[in-house]
């Protein structure tokens, strides 16, 4: 006894056809074993037969267009099914697999609803925090109005998102799933949250511009985890060559700005403050002396001076423009 299984292109059994026979034969004609609907497989193109030691093998009967071993690029005459059961034939993918084949044990079945208690326990943990990060870091007299609308932007941020994913999940998988799409939506949230402000705390403990300056690199990180898990929850076969696309388009934005940003760095400097204040008692690195701060500010006073009378280099920033008027 053998099994054959028709695949989509995406991956996925459509059709599994069980032969008893010692041999099966394939093709587009109807006294096949199994018809496949392919008008670049022949009529009768394919037998799949034992070899004398047991092991299915397939054998082409002769086509146009040849037998391939699934990821194959050689055509080949006949085929072992030991190691590598998929073969292609046309535009089709078939698998062949005997009755000892052995399969995967069952996966845990998530209860209904589970997504959706995770989702909304997690995005009001996430708002709860929005909500303290936004109040700490307000310089003026806090009003609901600064607390709440950059909230409320987020949140529809957030959904639209969400949805998004959902209307993927839904025309690839063929359900929305949205509790669990928003339940991986708020989750890389809230990792975002964590990394920016471990970033900010870093960069005020061990006075380093250069950890907050380059902290979007991590957020870059964070976007590219995210999609995978969406696509993820669409299917692994589905979205492959989406997700090249997705890594290679981040990585790029990632560079983008890792540039971007020395070159800034180079033509103006770093940044005059390590970003929002933190408590005294989180600095791990001492504070400098009054006369280190007076000598520095003495140097920057002379490179000043130095640079207000030195004539300007050809081709800079201003070359384009007539300062002499």
């Amino acid at each position: 006894m053998m099994w054959i299984e028709v695949l989509s292109r995406h991956g996925e059994v459509v059709a599994r056809q069980r032969v008893d026979s010692p041999e099966a034969r394939i093709g587009r004609a109807f006294d096949n074993d199994v018809v496949v609907n392919d008008p670049h497989v022949a009529p009768h193109h394919l037998r799949i037969s034992r070899a004398v030691d047991g092991e299915l093998v397939a054998e082409d009967l002769g086509t146009v267009n040849g037998l391939y071993a699934e990821h194959g690029a050689r055509r080949v005459t006949r085929l072992t099914l030991a190691r590598e059961p998929g073969i292609r034939i046309g535009r089709t993918i078939l698998r062949v697999h005997d009755a000892t084949h052995p399969v995967a044990e069952e996966k845990p079945l998530t209860p209904p609803g589970a997504h959706a208690i995770w989702g909304a326990g997690l995005g009001g943990l996430l708002i709860l925090l929005l909500i303290v990060v936004q109040w700490l870091n307000m310089t003026q007299e806090p009003s609901p109005n600064l607390l709440l609308l950059p909230i409320v932007g987020f949140v529809i941020v957030l959904a639209v998102w969400t949805s998004f994913w959902a209307v993927l999940s839904r025309i690839f998988f063929g359900q929305a799933r949205f509790a669990l799409q928003l339940r991986i939506a708020v989750t890389a949230c809230l990792v975002f949250l964590a990394w920016d402000q471990v970033a900010e705390v870093s960069s005020f403990a061990f006075a380093q511009r250069d950890i907050l300056e380059y902290a979007g690199l991590g957020a870059w990180a964070v976007l590219a985890g995210v999609c995978y898990a969406h696509l993820r929850t669409i299917g692994p076969r589905h979205m492959q060559a989406v997700m090249s696309l997705v890594v290679v388009l981040i990585t790029a934005a990632a560079l983008m700005q890792f540039f971007a940003k020395s070159e800034t760095r180079r033509l103006f400097g770093q940044r005059a403050n390590l970003g929002d204040l933190r408590p005294p008692q989180l600095r791990l690195v001492p504070l400098a002396t009054a006369d280190d701060f007076f000598k520095k500010a003495e140097g920057a006073r002379r490179r000043v001076d130095q640079a207000r009378v030195k004539e300007p280099t050809p081709g800079g920033l201003l070359s384009d423009f007539d300062l002499a008027d």
